[in-house]
């Protein structure tokens, strides 16, 4: 091995270097950046989650306000066929006063809905709001060290 400029004892030592450095990469860098790694999944998991809650609720909410529709439209059609049976005299009060109280039960209705959409779609924008402050909040505390969050500001 002298003949070719190899040194037994110093490659023994790079080859113990290697593995000292591998080991001490393996322990120090790669498993804790497997572990950040892990955690993002988890939580970007947690987020789709979420929004999967929200459009069922939301889909929850778009069939209760149809429910509430149809129900509305029925209670309506019940009162103009009961005015038909009572003459025709009554028949033009009575169908007047149905068609008046259709439309301010479908009004009533639709604002009951506007206004439970509109609160449901607060609270939706709220909690996506606070999930976002706490994901970016635990990933720059996580990723950004101190120095580096300095540099930035």
């Amino acid at each position: 091995m002298d003949k070719l400029g190899i040194e037994p004892m110093q490659l023994l030592l790079q080859a113990f270097n290697f593995v000292v450095l591998v080991v001490l990469l393996s322990k120090f860098l790669y498993k804790p950046i497997l572990k950040v790694l892990e955690e993002r999944k988890k939580k970007i998991a947690e987020g789709l989650a979420f929004t999967e809650r929200a459009k069922l609720e939301e889909e929850k909410a778009e069939k209760k306000r149809q429910d509430i529709i149809d129900k509305a439209k029925e209670e309506a059609k019940k009162i103009v066929d009961e005015g038909k049976v009572a003459g025709k005299k009554i028949e033009a009060e009575i169908t007047q006063k149905a068609h008046k109280q259709s439309l301010e039960i479908l009004e009533k209705g639709k604002r009951d809905i506007e206004l439970e959409r509109q609160d449901m779609e607060k609270r939706l924008k709220n909690k996506t709001v606070e999930i976002a402050e706490a994901m970016v909040t635990h990933l720059l505390r996580d990723v950004l060290t101190e120095k580096n969050q300095i540099k930035i500001i």
